[in-house]
Parts: structure tokens; C-alpha cells; sequence
């Protein structure tokens, strides 16, 4: 026996009424019968237990049957054409006939799909109720103009009660609306005389808890037949392909929760129809109808009601949009207020809206029904009606940006939450807050209303009481009594409805547009500032740029050819030393061009197909000379499961990794460095995570510095750049760059223990496109037919250095020395191709590449921009000119490489193992030396390979390969014998690219040259 304690609410946590899953109970209602289906078969999965009433089958016997074998053939022909619609709310309901004891039966079947499954119901059929539904259409087509044509939605709302109460002649019809709080109160109801009112009573919101509300909001009706029927159990209780309940939230007969039927049966209520009222696909409240005998209404019947609670669901917003548009008018008076004051002196806002309150701040109150409001702009406070004393005002606005930033924010009752309002709740016990926060400035209206003591009449007590059962277990219980009982509330201000609230959000747009009037001056002063600023910027650093890369393109290229020329060490040394200096100012000017442009948000990513393999291996043979040096290991993990070819930005991507390697080089005084390159989430066939890590053993970087490392210019402890070299912009490049390709960068360093960085690119797509990929071979200037190039600068030492470039070809240089002199050496000598310098006094190469090609007989020489402009500007104007475009400085394989798109190649051009395929034939056949030459080219070839090309074979040394390679390049200047001219450029070539897998078998085919030469006789 349970024992009833009348406990406070607060002994039990409501939200186990919350948790009731009342939308699985495993149960029907008695009056009808419940099929599972599975389609397209149309097997019966479950079944309830009261089968053998409706289809003379017990319910074992029809669970694993089709439906064609349980119903007759009229019968599963109608519903099998009911499921070909495409929505089956129009098939329903569905009038068959099923024999019972050899006696026909009267069904209506209704079908709805859900939870894949297919749920079919049977419920009795009346026909005296069908067709007075189909009568009743006609009175609801009268009743609807009626309810429109109401004074107000209160006389509408009573007038549906009568309508539902005529229609379905229940004993009772109440209009039920909720409030905020979930709690609900009726505003309308019709009933018989005798019944006790319940018209303006409140009911708490355990009434109808959170999960039934739902339920509501999805099915618009919901009948109980019997309250005191015993329901039946659905067999099995768990479909057997899924293993879980069925989910009846949609179903008619759903059973009902155990604790609403005790309350209902305590009200003394035998039997309910629902019916939903929805208002901007929310739950606004119900049409509820109690019977207090078994009643059971059909399915046209309540369709009929669904119609007249959908129209009048319709009502309300037409209703609340008639309020709306009454609000609008106060708001719009507020905002013409707010323009008028604001347009005159747009920088003096706080003042401009203080004389607006002190005239029109009662329009401000009305406008949400408010005694009091405070304005509160960027610290400045302005007043109108009941306040607070300003420190309380302080405190309290300095609360609401600290716990509540929202856009609006409203309470009816303040002290709740903030209980220093306690103090003041006759002035403040309700709060309604609009709030916008640009940059480091706040702006705030709050409106107050004051306490309203007021007495709530509720439907019985709303406390629910508590229930110890038979295992000594509390549960909430429906109250037994449902008398009116009367609670005074304090504390408490009138609740803000939506209208206001949306009136307030209005006015908050309002005063959006009146701060950002206010601010557009300053803000527009800042942001030519800052334009002024970066554009000073750019055109010093593109100047910049431009006036460093001129002469560093003759300092670098001469150092170049003076290379091939210099035989002594310690001179060589001498250029490494300039050419390296060199490159580093290029480098730096590089990176501050990079960083600069990052900044701003004004670098362009560019993504195109990458080969990964390929790349690493470049970095890897790029960087191995420097590390070998050092005795440094430096490997590659290339996962299997990593794709090889993926959509990327190879130039930002190469970057990233010559920083990163670079570095663990540099700061790795021995062990290993090691690039390892993984993919997570390759179940997707398109795309990756790609994770990229460069492991070293080097001095490590202190965990207090792994942030500051990455800001430009800075360099962590021990990584001094006197001892070490480096900008300090590496790090910083980097990890804006990862930024910028979507991805992240981590490092897992300690001082002395090395470092980990580890680059993390989310949804890298995978490609199987080799259209971009270039496996051939370099091209060298050699390899190009002979041709005609015109050299256009106006700088002497670059025209001499392509001069130099092209010293062991056999093309033809013409140099002009500016735009005038180029464009009739272009008219004399007609060139194949034109080297352009972009930036010349007087006439320039945009201008001048403009009349060689609007000249008809010129228009199609091919032009190479050559420039040291990084303005994108200048390529952009160039793009529709020139087939070329190649940024100082410039060596010889860009150049051979931007010509080989424009010039043919020779016709006999061998791959680069062109010294394994000399023969005695080719050598007499392809020199023009005299015999006597070619003796003594032999006899020192001969020398060289005894002395100096053991040793070179056995060690390959940088030193002992860079002085061969310097003597070579002498002996095929003095002998200019094609085999070994070509030899000397391939090895000078690999040797420059550090192409350690190909150098050891051209140095293993250096004696061919001399055994090419053997059949010569002596003179």
C-alpha cells in the first residue's frame, strides 16, 4: 500500500517526470488493434495481444505472417493502394471488413510510416458518427468566418470551445494556454451547467510534462477512450530486427502514461480528446475536451476538430501579427525619435541621446511597459522613471555583461538570480536587457518593472505530493484534489511577453545602426590611417624589393659564371661567400615581402596537383650536402597508406618545409633530423588529414619560448643569429602559412632534448591526376636550337650577365639598351625570342613590348618579362604581352627552362647520361677541334683520370668534386669539344642541385671522354 507524504516539491526532482518514456509504453488502448509491418512484404514484426477480437487469430499466430495472410483479399487490396500514396495522412482512414466467427466486422484502418517501420491501426467503425462528420464540414465551414470575425482573440477562443463541445459533445471544452514557464492556464472553456468551472485556473507544469508537450507538438490530436480500461501489451515487446521498442509517438492508440491516468481518474475524468494549438511551430496551448464517462470519437470526427484547432492556430497568428503591427507603431515612433537626434551632430551621441529621454523617455517606457529605464553608453549612464542609486546601477549593469553577454536578456524575477536585487525589488524586480558590444565599447538599454504582488488561483495544489511504495521509493503523485487553491506570489514583476520582447529587439537594431552612424567617422579616419599606412608600406617594400634584387641579380649570376673561371680555393671560397650573402638578403627581403602580404590578407593561395614523394625527396637532396657536412643523418618516413599525389599549394607547402628543415639542420649538432609524413582518417576516398613532423636531436627550444619563437624577429635562447644566421622571420612565416592553408602547428620541444614540429592539415583532397607532374630531365641553354635572342635593359651589368649565361652556346645575343633602341633592333633583326626588362626609363617594357606587338610584323616574337618588380600589378599588365615572366634574380635554369616553352630543342639532344652513349664515331664526327688539339686534350683527359679521378671516385667529396669539376670546366673552355662541353653541364648542373643519385655514375663515366678520343693517331 503506498503511503501519500505531503512533501514540498523540492524533496523530489521533477525531471523524473521529464525522463517518463511515455512515447515507447509498449501498450494500446483496448478499443482498437496495432500491426507492425515490415515493407515491402508487409510481414507482421508485432502484433497486440488482442488480436483475436479484431482478426480471429490469437497473437502468435499472426507475428511472422504477411498481411495478405491474415486479412481477407478486399481488405489487403485497399491497403495495399493506400500505400502507394505519397503521403498517407491523405489515405487514411480506410473502411474494411474482416470476418469473425463467420461474422462480418466494420473496421477503420489507419497507416503511418515511422522508425522504418509501417504501423497499422483498427479501430471500430461507427457509421452514424462517419457520417455526421461528413455533415459537420458544413458547420465548420460556417464556424470559421465566425471565429475570424471575433472582436478579439478571448471571444474567439470561447467561441471554439462552443464549436468542439457542439461537434464532439463532451461534457467539458477549456482553451489551455501555456506559459513560459510551462505552466498553463485556461482562457476559454464551455461545459455542462452542472460542472464546477475551471475557467482562469493555473496548472503547474508537471501537469503536462516536457516529454508529452513534444509529443503534442508532433501529433495534433490525441484521444483516450477509457481511462479505467486495462491496456494491451504489444507481443513481442521488441521488434526483432532492431530489438527495440516501438516508437508509437504518431500512433492513435498509444497507450497512456500510468501516472496521467491517475490523474485523470482523481479529476474524475473518464475519457479525453486533445488537440493542438501551434503558433510559429511552437506549442501555444490545447484544445482540451474531458468526458466523464467512455467515449470514443471517430477518426473523421477528430479530423474535423484537427481542422478547427489547425484554423484556429492559424487565429492566433493572425492575431498576434494585428499586435504586432500596433507595437510597430510605438517602435517606429522610438526609432524616428532615435534618427531625429542622431543625424544632427553624429560624434556627440551621448548627449544627442540624453536630451532625447529628458523629452520623449515616456515613449520609451511604453514601449515595453516599464516603470523605469537606463541607458548606458560606452560607462555614460542616462535615467528615466523608477531607477536604482548609481553604485547599485554599476554593479548591476557590470553583472549582466559578466554573466549574461547575450543580445537580449530579460527576467520577471530578478532577485532569483541576482539576490542583490533584493534590496530594491520594488523598483527592479523584473529586468528585460538589450546589449551590444563592439570592439572594447558596450552599449545597454535596461528596462525595470517593479514588484507586483499578485494571487494565483491554481487547479489544486500544484505541489505534487510524494508516494512511498511498496520498495520504499519516493515518486511524485497527481494531486488528489483539484479545489482552487490560492498562492499569493511576491518577488515577482509582471512576466514580459513576446510582443514586448521583440518590440525591444526592434529598438536594439535601432540603436545598432545609431551607435554604427556614431562611430562610421571615427572609424573611417582609422581605416584611411591604416590604408595610408599600408600602402606606404607596400610601395616601400616593393621598392624596396625592386632596388635590392637589381644589382643583386648582376652580384649573383656574375658569381656564377666567375665560378667556372676561378681555379683557386680559397677564391672560390670567397665567392661562396658573396653568392651565399647574396641569397640571404634575397631571402630576407622574401620573407618581409611574405609576412607583409600575410598580414594584410592579400596572399593568394594557388593549389595544384603535388607529388610527395617527389617534393621530399627535393628537400631531402637540397639539404643532404648541408647535413653530410655536419655528419647529420637526415631521413624520410613516408607512411604507405599517405596518397602520393594530393591537391596543394606546392610553393607555400615547400616553404613551410625549407623552414622547418632548414632549422633542424641548422640547430642540430649531431645525431639525426627525420620528416615523417602520415594520413588519419583515410577512410574517405577523396580525402586525408595530412600530418607532417620534422624530428630533430638538436639544442631544443625551452617550453617557456614556444610561443614567443614564432612571433617575427625573435629567436629562442641559444639560437643566437651571430653563431647560428637567420632572420628570425622563419618560424614566423611558418606558422602564419600553416594558418593559411587550414592548418595547424604544434611543437614538442626541451631545451637540450630536440625538437618535434608537427604540421596538421585537415581535408587535403586526394588526386590521381599526373598532368603536372614534370619527371624529365633539366633542360640546359645548350639543349635549345640555335637562335636569335635580343637583351633589353637598361643596366649594363644584367645585359652582360645573360650575355654570360649564353657564353658556351651557340645562339646569337643582340643587347638594346633601352625601349626605343629595342624596338628597331627588333624591326632590323627580326629575333626568335625577346629578354624584356619591365622597369626602363623613358619607354618601358610594358610600353615597349605594346608596340612590338601592335606592329603586324613583329606581333609574333615571343617576349620574356624579365623584372625585379614583386608589384602584382606589373605581372598582371604583362600576362596578355609576354609568354614569359621571370623575377630577378635569374639563373641560367630558370632562364633554359621559361625559353624551352618558347624555342624547339635540338634534334639530337641526349638525356643527361650522355657520356655513357660517346662513341670513337660520335667524337670525330661532332668536334671541329684540329687533330692536333684533340692529341692534347686526350693526353691530359689521360692525366686527369690517372691522378686527380681515383680519388674523386673513391671519397666523392664536396671539395675534391667542386675542384674537378672547376678543372673541367677550364679544359672544355680552352678544348670546346662537345662531348665535353656536355659533360662539364651536366655534372656542373647535378653537382648545383646536389643530385647525389645521379653524380656517382657521372663521375664513374668520366674515362668514356678519354676512350672516345683512343682511335686518333699521333701526328
Amino acid at each position: 500500500m503506498d503511503k501519500v507524504e505531503n512533501f514540498a516539491l523540492t524533496s523530489v526532482d521533477l525531471s523524473n517526470c521529464d525522463r517518463e518514456p511515455i512515447h515507447i509504453p509498449g501498450k494500446i488502448q483496448s478499443h482498437g488493434c496495432l500491426l507492425v509491418l515490415q515493407e515491402p512484404e508487409l510481414i507482421i514484426l508485432q502484433a497486440s495481444c488482442n488480436t483475436k477480437l479484431f482478426l480471429g487469430r490469437e497473437v502468435e499466430a499472426v507475428v511472422g505472417k504477411t498481411l495478405s495472410q491474415v486479412f481477407t483479399p478486399i481488405a489487403f487490396q485497399k491497403i495495399s493502394q493506400s500505400l502507394k500514396s505519397h503521403d498517407l495522412k491523405y489515405s487514411n482512414p480506410i473502411d474494411i471488413e474482416l470476418t469473425h466467427n463467420n461474422t462480418p466486422q466494420q473496421l477503420t484502418a489507419i497507416v503511418h510510416r515511422h522508425d522504418h517501420v509501417l504501423i497499422l491501426e483498427l479501430e471500430p467503425h461507427i457509421p452514424t458518427q462517419t457520417h455526421r462528420a461528413y455533415g459537420i464540414y458544413a458547420q465548420i465551414q460556417s464556424s470559421l468566418p465566425a471565429i475570424e470575425n471575433k472582436n478579439s482573440f478571448e471571444e474567439s477562443a470561447q467561441f471554439l470551445a462552443q464549436e468542439i463541445r457542439q461537434l464532439t459533445e463532451y461534457d467539458r471544452v477549456m482553451i489551455y494556454r501555456f506559459e513560459t514557464d510551462g505552466s498553463g492556464i485556461v482562457v476559454a472553456e464551455d461545459k455542462k451547467p452542472e460542472l464546477e468551472p475551471f475557467l482562469g485556473l493555473h496548472y503547474p507544469a508537471s501537469d503536462i510534462p516536457k516529454q508529452a508537450r513534444q509529443l503534442y507538438s508532433k501529433n495534433w490530436v490525441r484521444i483516450i477512450v477509457n481511462v479505467n480500461d486495462n491496456p494491451v501489451a504489444i507481443y513481442p515487446l521488441h521488434n526483432p530486427i532492431t530489438q527495440k521498442h516501438i516508437d508509437l509517438s504518431y500512433a492513435t492508440l498509444r497507450s497512456v502514461s500510468p501516472i496521467h491516468i491517475e490523474y485523470l481518474q482523481n479529476m474524475g475524468v473518464s475519457a479525453s480528446l486533445c488537440i493542438s494549438l501551434i503558433n510559429d511551430q511552437k506549442l501555444w496551448g490545447l484544445i482540451v475536451c474531458h468526458h466523464y464517462s467512455p467515449k470514443f470519437v471517430s477518426y473523421e470526427l477528430r479530423q474535423a476538430c484537427e481542422l478547427l484547432g489547425q484554423f484556429m492556430s492559424v487565429e492566433l497568428f493572425r492575431q498576434y501579427q494585428k499586435n504586432w503591427e500596433a507595437y510597430q507603431i510605438k517602435v517606429k515612433k522610438i526609432q524616428q525619435l532615435f534618427r531625429q537626434e542622431l543625424s544632427v551632430h553624429e560624434s556627440d551621441l551621448i548627449n544627442r541621446i540624453r536630451t532625447m529621454i529628458d523629452s520623449s523617455g515616456q515613449h520609451l517606457l511604453e514601449l515595453v511597459n516599464a516603470q523605469g529605464v537606463v541607458i548606458g553608453l560606452q560607462g555614460e549612464l542616462t535615467e528615466f522613471g523608477e531607477t536604482l542609486p548609481q553604485p547599485d546601477l554599476d554593479d548591476l549593469l557590470s553583472w549582466l555583461r559578466s554573466y549574461y553577454p547575450q543580445e537580449i536578456f530579460y527576467t520577471d524575477r530578478l532577485a532569483e538570480i541576482y539576490p542583490p536585487a533584493q534590496n530594491y525589488i520594488n523598483k527592479a524586480a523584473g529586468l528585460l536587457a538589450i546589449s551590444i558590444y563592439l570592439d572594447q565599447a558596450t552599449y545597454q538599454i535596461v528596462w525595470f518593472r517593479s514588484e507586483i504582488i499578485q494571487t494565483v488561483t491554481w487547479g489544486g495544489n500544484p505541489n505534487k505530493a510524494v508516494v512511498i511504495d511498496d520498495h520504499n521509493q519516493m515518486r511524485l503523485s497527481p494531486r488528489q484534489s483539484f479545489e482552487a487553491w490560492k498562492e499569493t506570489v511576491s518577488g515577482h514583476a509582471l512576466g514580459w511577453n513576446e510582443l514586448e520582447i521583440n518590440a525591444a529587439m526592434e529598438l536594439r537594431n535601432t540603436l545598432m545602426l545609431a551607435v554604427l552612424h556614431f562611430s562610421h567617422f571615427a572609424l573611417e579616419e582609422v581605416a584611411k590611417r591604416a590604408e595610408m599606412a599600408n600602402r606606404a608600406k607596400s610601395e616601400f617594400l616593393a621598392n624596396m624589393s625592386h632596388e635590392i634584387r637589381t644589382p643583386m641579380n648582376a652580384i649573383l649570376g656574375f658569381c656564377d659564371l666567375l665560378k667556372g673561371l676561378v681555379e683557386d680555393d680559397k677564391q672560390q671560397s670567397y665567392l661562396d661567400a658573396i653568392a651565399a650573402g647574396g641569397r640571404a638578403l634575397i631571402s630576407l627581403i622574401d620573407d618581409i615581402l611574405d609576412l607583409s602580404k600575410i598580414e594584410a590578407g592579400k596572399l593568394e593561395l594557388e593549389y595544384h596537383h603535388v607529388y610527395l614523394p617527389i617534393l621530399l625527396q627535393e628537400i631531402q637532396q637540397i639539404f643532404l650536402p648541408t647535413a653530410m657536412a655536419k655528419g647529420l643523418s637526415l631521413q624520410i618516413n613516408f607512411e604507405p597508406n599517405v596518397p602520393k599525389i594530393i591537391a596543394f599549394d606546392e610553393v607555400r607547402l615547400r616553404q613551410i618545409l625549407f623552414n622547418i628543415v632548414g632549422n633542424a639542420i641548422k640547430f642540430t649538432e649531431d645525431g639525426s633530423v627525420t620528416i615523417s609524413v602520415r594520413a588519419q582518417n583515410c577512410d574517405d576516398d577523396s580525402r586525408i588529414t595530412l600530418e607532417i613532423m620534422v624530428a630533430d636531436t638538436g639544442i631544443g627550444i625551452n617550453p617557456d619560448q614556444h610561443q614567443q619563437i614564432f612571433e617575427a624577429f625573435v629567436q629562442s635562447e641559444g639560437q643566437s643569429n651571430r653563431r647560428y644566421g637567420g632572420t628570425g622571420l622563419g618560424l614566423a612565416i611558418t606558422r602564419r602559412l600553416t594558418h593559411l592553408l587550414g592548418g595547424t602547428l604544434t611543437l614538442d620541444s626541451q631545451l637540450g632534448l630536440g625538437s618535434v614540429f608537427t604540421f596538421t592539415f585537415p581535408d587535403v583532397q586526394i588526386t590521381q591526376s599526373h598532368q603536372l607532374i614534370n619527371l624529365q630531365p633539366a633542360i640546359y641553354l645548350s639543349d635549345l636550337i640555335p637562335s636569335t635572342i635580343l637583351v633589353v635593359d637598361d643596366v649594363e651589368s644584367n645585359r652582360k650577365l645573360i650575355a654570360g649565361y649564353f657564353d658556351t652556346t651557340e645562339h646569337l645575343l643582340l643587347e638594346a639598351k633601352d625601349g626605343y633602341q629595342a624596338i628597331a633592333m627588333v624591326e632590323t633583326h627580326h629575333p626568335d625570342v625577346i629578354l624584356m626588362d619591365l622597369r626602363m626609363p623613358d619607354l618601358d617594357g610594358i610600353a615597349t613590348s605594346q608596340l612590338i606587338k601592335q606592329n603586324p610584323h613583329t606581333a609574333n616574337i615571343p617576349i620574356v618579362m624579365l623584372t625585379a618588380s614583386v608589384v602584382a600589378k606589373d605581372f598582371e599588365l604583362s600576362q596578355n604581352l609576354c609568354q614569359g615572366y621571370l623575377r630577378k634574380p635569374v639563373n641560367r635554369e630558370q632562364l633554359a627552362a621559361v625559353l624551352s616553352d618558347i624555342l624547339a630543342r635540338k634534334i639530337d639532344i641526349q638525356p643527361p647520361n650522355i657520356p655513357q652513349q660517346l662513341t670513337e664515331k660520335t667524337a670525330i664526327n661532332i668536334t671541329k677541334l684540329p687533330l692536333n688539339q684533340l692529341l692534347e686534350l686526350k693526353e691530359i683527359l689521360r692525366k686527369e683520370e690517372e691522378k686527380g679521378w681515383p680519388e674523386l671516385r673513391d671519397r666523392m667529396t664536396q671539395r675534391e668534386l667542386r675542384s674537378f669539376l672547376r678543372r673541367l670546366q677550364k679544359l672544355a673552355k680552352n678544348y670546346p669539344w662537345k662531348p665535353l662541353q656536355d659533360y662539364v653541364t651536366i655534372l656542373d648542373q647535378q653537382f648545383a642541385d646536389f643530385d647525389w643519385d645521379n653524380l656517382p655514375d657521372t663521375i664513374n663515366n668520366f674515362p668514356t671522354l678519354r676512350r672516345s678520343l683512343q682511335q686518333l693517331d699521333s701526328p
